[in-house]
């Protein structure tokens, strides 16, 4: 097969080289295994919370559960999301020496991550952003997957492509994003007090670059609209200056970030409010702009329902809208926050995986397919979780807690329980979208390379 293969938009004409195929191969499978062990963790999470099963399991279930809940959200959201950042940086600047060391680094952090979890050590904190598991192994494993990322991110930045302005543009400017980012952790970890409790200190320690990290993903998001739409309708949404606008305004909103640890103390509520105004204040806008612009391209067409492009965009935008709109009555204290932001991150989610079958299998000399099995885990996926996040909105409607299950929830009127069943018919169709898409994925891949 030669290099000349017509590539998406953002890469070189000539196409990558081998060597850089098999690095961005690597980026992907860590991307897509992380959500198959998320899955398989989920399983566990399943039987550990089922009579008679749970006794199949090798460690006792009540102390497995929280550590498997750990566990699950970190590789579903957490190295799922920075592995796709890892191999989108590596396609937009190849570079085999980065990718591969990168990767390297990346690969050993998820794998210490899973040495605890399996062993049943350590306690879980169910802390923001980035739960953990108080052991020596799961803070090493962040590390090592935290500084895989950058390295990739790095060359990107000091070696800006001549090419591939959306792509490009884009994630340099989430690799900017997630270098405050750590800026942030690093300087939490140095200003942290070590005398309160795990939970108390894991949640200084992953508030403010949590919060970066949600810059990271909306950066990530913009990109994959700007590049599907434009594989999807032969035009970006957004032309070269206003999408250099946006970014431009993604980065400076993240920018203040670091300074606010000079300007508050660690342990002020106040540095928690500071975080929290910027996320308020500095990222609405430029999805809203990026948002406007896809909407307007859709209504013009045209309209490949067949193609991964326009259905993934498409379902994207509105999962990711509908996630806004909820957002706008979440108070933190029901279901409706969840309902909320499980409908965004379904609207990133569905962004890559629309990326991956139109970008980034093209990048490694696989043709994008319009086969129905290409379609139906964005159907399953994208229906499921807007089912699921309309269930979780009602039932908090109605008064339903978070973070509660069981006789807590207090299912006592119609609504609650409608809500809830709405939930877990979502969920299970949303799984199944999940399953259909990783299965998928693997099998395009181990046959990606050459």
């Amino acid at each position: 097969m030669k290099d000349t293969l017509d590539l998406p938009p953002g890469f070189p004409r000539a196409g990558l080289d081998a060597a850089t195929r098999r690095a961005l191969s690597g980026w992907l499978l860590l991307a897509v295994g992380s959500l198959a062990v998320a899955g398989a963790l989920a399983l566990l999470l399943a039987l550990s919370r089922t009579p008679y099963a749970q006794d199949w399991l090798p460690w006792p279930w009540e102390t497995f559960f929280r550590k498997a809940l750990v566990a699950h959200v970190v590789f579903a959201f957490v190295v799922w999301y920075l592995a796709m950042l890892g191999g989108l940086a590596a396609a937009a600047r190849p570079g085999s020496r980065s990718s591969f060391s990168g990767l390297i680094l990346a690969m050993i952090g998820a794998a210490l991550l899973l040495v605890p979890t399996l062993a049943n050590q350590g306690e879980p904190s169910l802390n923001n952003y980035v739960p953990v598991l108080v052991h020596p192994l799961f803070y090493a494993g962040l590390g090592f997957l935290a500084a895989g990322v950058a390295v990739p991110v790095l060359h990107l930045l000091l070696r800006p492509p001549a090419w591939g302005h959306s792509l490009a543009v884009g994630v340099g400017s989430a690799g900017v994003l997630y270098l405050l980012a750590l800026i942030c952790f690093g300087l939490a970890w140095l200003g942290a007090p070590r005398d309160v409790s795990a939970v108390a200190y894991d949640e200084t320690l992953f508030w403010g670059g949590g919060h970066l990290l949600q810059f990271v993903h909306t950066a990530l998001l913009l990109t994959a609209w700007q590049v599907l739409g434009e594989q999807a309708f032969g035009l970006a949404p957004l032309p070269p200056k206003a999408w250099n606008a946006v970014c431009a305004l993604l980065v400076m909103a993240g920018l203040p970030g670091p300074l606010l640890y000079a300007v508050h103390s660690l342990t002020e509520d106040e540095l928690r409010q500071a975080f929290t105004r910027l996320y308020w204040i500095g990222l609405p806008l430029p999805p809203v702009i990026t948002g406007l612009a896809v909407l307007r391209s859709l209504v013009k067409g045209p309209r490949n329902w067949r193609s991964p492009a326009f259905l993934g965009l498409f379902l994207s935008l509105v999962l990711f809208g509908l996630g806004g709109i909820l957002g706008g009555f979440a108070d933190g204290g029901d279901t409706r926050t969840p309902a909320h932001y499980h409908a965004v991150i379904g609207g990133v989610n569905l962004a890559f995986m629309a990326l991956f079958f139109a970008t980034l299998l093209p990048a490694l000399l696989k043709p994008s397919d319009q086969k129905l099995l290409t379609r139906l885990p964005f159907w399953f996926y994208g229906c499921g979780q807007a089912l699921f996040s309309v269930g979780m909105f009602v039932a908090g409607s109605a008064g339903v807690g978070r973070k509660v299950a069981g006789a807590e929830q207090g299912l006592d009127s119609l609504a609650k329980v409608c809500g809830m069943a709405l939930t877990g018919v979502g969920g299970a169709v949303a799984v199944i979208g999940g399953v259909l898409f990783v299965w998928s994925a693997l099998a395009r891949l181990t046959t990606a390379a050459r």
